[in-house]
């Protein structure tokens, strides 16, 4: 039967050891003792699946980054001041490990300067070349044309093909006619007439 030393006992200035019964769980059916052996397992499980986990370093600048031991693969450092690297200007920066052997490379995810971009116009690659105010305009022109009150009033004549402005056929005052053949284009008395017909140049040469 399993047992637990549960403590010391004095008796006129000598020491008794005593013992007791395992306490037993009917519900369970399991001792304390079997109790305690599973909390403690399941203790350093937890403990090994953190000590597996990679946490985020930190980091003063790049150097104190790059002189960083026990670093594993996929694992994030924040740089405070990233400015040696290259790519930043100032500021922190976020960088993601890759181990190959005893080589570290990192890779940067993140900077500061990125969270608040602004961007100018005279920084931007392959844009247009016109400006910001030729292309403003160019917008604010889309639909606009100087000459837009006449170009809406004219039209044709559904008929005839005449051309037709502010609801008068021009065809009269001006001579221009349209018809798929002279004989059949309105005739404009002591006007320039001017027909549009289909022309066939086989039968030109044919009539000559």
């Amino acid at each position: 039967m399993s047992t637990l030393n549960l403590g010391k006992l004095y008796r006129n200035g000598s020491l008794v050891q005593f013992y007791s019964e395992d306490v037993y769980d009917k519900a369970t059916k399991k001792f304390l003792s079997q109790f305690i052996s599973e909390t403690n397992a399941s203790i350093s499980g937890v403990q090994a699946a953190i000590a597996n986990k990679a946490p985020v370093l930190k980091a003063a600048d790049i150097t104190e980054r790059d002189a960083l031991t026990d670093v594993i693969d996929s694992q994030l450092c924040w740089v405070i001041d990233a400015s040696a690297d290259a790519t930043v200007a100032s500021g922190a920066a976020l960088y993601l490990s890759t181990v190959s052997g005893s080589t570290v490379t990192w890779t940067k995810m993140a900077e500061v300067e990125s969270m608040d971009l602004v961007v100018n116009w005279a920084d931007i690659q392959g844009k247009p070349s016109s400006t910001v105010a030729q292309i403003d305009q160019a917008v604010t022109d889309s639909h606009v044309h100087a000459n837009a009150t006449v170009l809406v009033g004219l039209s044709a004549n559904g008929t005839s093909g005449n051309l037709v402005y502010n609801n008068v056929d021009l065809g009269a005052f001006t001579g221009i006619a349209s018809g798929a053949t002279l004989a059949a284009a309105t005739n404009y008395s002591d006007k320039l007439q001017i027909v549009v017909e289909a022309y066939d140049p086989d039968a030109q040469q044919a009539g000559a």
